[in-house]
């Protein structure tokens, strides 16, 4: 779980580790130099000491005087705070020793050497520890020059100045300064997460509620902040804009509300316009049957003819009711929704059945139709009875296209698999009319696709519009009734399928029938 921090901690946090690092930069640059000042003053102390020693061991006039001088000389380097100390002769006998033995020959290239006045050489013995310019102690040695009956001690004086009452008080004031970070830390911490609530977090807290109100639709909420800074003018520019904000919005909504409006008022008209346009076109289609029935009637009810012209009457009445059957069956088909199948169906065993029916009609005499399936097409999940019904109206219609034009009578038909891309994946469109277009990288899906294609003259430009518009027709009076081609992509498409054509004016025609397959489906 990661920990998120407010404003109030981040800014607390930031505050006290500004300050931690103020105080102990400013603690190191202090506890340096007041260790770089006590070290200089025992340098003094220690130059003082040596001076003093050196001094009484000049004097003795014989040896009892010279005896009695290298014990005051030993007493006032005691009474200086040298516990270690030894006074050598010109061949480097020990004269004089106070103390153990500290190891004098290693010390005397030991440690850091110091720069002191006067011939005295000084070394800093031990390490001082971490940002520490301490040592354990100062190694002195200085030569001696003694006259008279002491004239035997000179040689050299060498002494050790401890330096731990110096790092104790160090120590205390490290102490110090650790207990007084951690009271201004502690200070920072309460009095400044009081002011940075008051004059930080609460105004910012105020504007989250307020943007979060306003998001969840009360345009009206404003930002109630009264502190005079950066926040508080933040606050004002915000309830500005939220104002313009309510503005733009109600602007909007009305917009919205007549747009819905006109696009309600424009719907009905179209649904008119569509009504009044299907229902002319029944009444025209329907018209000129019922027309010809009631002719049929008015020369059954006159009388006078023979049996054979009234079973010819009848049967001309009976074709044209059928053909009224069969526009109602048609729109039926339309109105109705298909129903799934519960089997798979095999395309190229319908494309052979639906060839097999349709080469004995009359319309097909000298039409050569050739299949050409490939081997195991996948299923696809369609009515069979209505595939087939696709199948013979595009049939149908190649027959009478090939069939009004001179030359080779050919129709083919070929099944194939395609993958093309899956419904819902084109990228979106700008205008409601531009065709969709598949999607980077989206996974496509597998089709059957059946082509028939003619070697008729083809569909012109001006008709290419209107092939699967409802009544349209190019064929003569009685051949059709401009609905074949508008159930067949109605069928198609309640499927998940596509129908399309493409044309050239004399170079024939193709239609194309795509269905997913019952993998894809």
């Amino acid at each position: 779980m990661r920990l998120t921090l407010g404003i109030r901690e981040q800014l607390t946090a930031g505050i006290v580790l500004t300050t931690l690092a103020g105080i102990g930069l400013i603690g190191v640059l202090a506890i340096n130099i007041v260790e770089t000042n006590a070290l200089n003053s025992k340098v003094k102390e220690a130059h003082k000491a040596a001076n003093l020693a050196k001094l009484v061991l000049k004097g003795g006039a014989t040896a009892n005087e010279a005896a009695r001088m290298r014990r005051l000389a030993a007493s006032s380097l005691l009474g200086s705070g040298v516990r270690r100390f030894r006074l050598l002769d010109g061949r480097g006998r020990v004269v004089v020793q106070e103390g153990a033995d500290p190891g004098w020959t290693v010390l005397g290239s030991a440690g850091k050497l110091l720069p002191t006045p006067g011939g005295l050489h000084v070394r800093l013995i031990g390490g001082g520890g971490w940002l520490s310019a301490l040592g354990d102690a100062l190694y002195v040695t200085t030569p001696v020059r003694a006259t008279g009956a002491a004239a035997g001690a000179s040689g050299r004086l060498e002494f050790l100045v401890p330096l731990a009452d110096i790092k104790e008080d160090m120590a205390g004031v490290r102490k110090f300064l650790v207990s007084y970070a951690l009271v201004d830390s502690l200070i920072i911490i309460v009095f400044g997460g009081f002011y940075l609530s008051r004059a930080i977090v609460r105004p910012v807290r105020r504007l989250e509620e307020t943007a979060t109100r306003i998001a969840g639709g009360r345009l009206g909420e404003r930002a109630a902040v009264d502190v005079d800074n950066e926040i508080g003018s933040l606050a004002r520019s915000f309830n500005v804009m939220a104002e313009r904000l309510e503005e733009q919005i109600m602007t909007l909504e009305r917009m919205n509300l007549e747009l819905v409006s006109a696009q309600d008022e424009l719907l009905r008209s179209k649904t008119l316009a569509a009504v009044g346009g299907l229902a002319a076109g029944i009444a025209h289609e329907i018209g000129n049957p019922l027309g010809a029935v009631s002719g049929y009637m008015e020369l059954l009810r006159a009388g006078g003819l023979d049996p054979g012209d009234e079973r010819e009457v009848l049967e001309g009445a009976l074709r044209e009711v059928s053909r009224i059957d069969s526009m109602v069956k048609e729109f039926l088909e339309i109105a109705r929704p298909p129903a799934r199948p519960s089997s798979p169906v095999d395309v190229a065993r319908v494309v052979d059945e639906t060839v097999s029916v349709v080469k004995v009609r009359e319309d097909f005499a000298g039409v050569e139709i050739r299949t050409d399936a490939a081997e195991a097409l996948p299923p696809v999940a369609v009515e069979e009875g209505k595939l087939k019904q696709v199948f013979m109206n595009l049939l149908i219609n190649a027959a009478h296209a090939v069939a009004s034009r001179d030359g080779e009578r050919v129709i083919s038909v070929a099944a194939s698999v395609e993958t093309r891309p899956a419904a819902g994946a084109a990228a979106p469109r700008r205008r409601k009319d531009d065709p969709p277009a598949p999607a980077a990288g989206q996974a496509g899906l597998d089709f059957v696709v059946v082509r028939f294609t003619d070697t008729g003259p083809g569909i012109s430009e001006k008709d290419a519009f209107k092939v699967f518009e409802p009544f349209f027709t190019t064929k003569g009076v009685g051949r059709g009734t401009g609905l074949g081609l508008f159930v067949s992509r109605s069928i198609v498409k309640a499927y998940g399928g596509e129908i399309t054509f493409s044309t050239k004016p004399g170079e024939g025609c193709t239609f194309t029938v795509a269905l997913p397959t019952k993998r894809s489906a």
